[in-house]
């Protein structure tokens, strides 16, 4: 079922899509230049390009994410994170970890905002 839901207070909001191998986690600060870009495993050349173009933060998010066992894809938007799992992994291990990301590079980006 598709739906939303806030994480606490980590200004990460979840939201499901009717198809159960895609979420999107969305923040309320950008993460990235306004584009698109979608990242797939594994990477290839053109992907890395793509990586190095992203701000510091952004690429690492992409980095961690897809360490992470059974994600597949993302596509990472200026303030969203949608993901495609594998058909096999649970989101419960994953979203756990999303969600660490995403906190963990918030609170660098709120720390970086402050010190300009």
């Amino acid at each position: 079922m598709a739906g939303a839901r806030i994480i606490d207070d980590s200004k990460v909001e979840i939201y499901n899509y009717p198809n159960p191998e895609i979420k999107s986690f969305l923040t309320t600060v950008e993460l990235s230049a306004p584009r698109v870009e979608i990242f797939k495993k594994p990477f290839d050349e053109n992907r890395e390009d793509s990586l190095k173009q992203l701000p510091l933060i952004a690429a690492q998010i992409v980095k961690n994410i897809m360490d992470i066992p059974g994600v597949r894809e993302i596509i990472i938007k200026p303030k969203e994170i949608r993901m495609k799992k594998e058909i096999s992994a649970s989101w419960e291990g994953i979203e756990k970890k999303v969600i660490e990301i995403l906190t963990s590079a918030l609170r660098r980006k709120q720390i970086k905002m402050v010190n300009r």
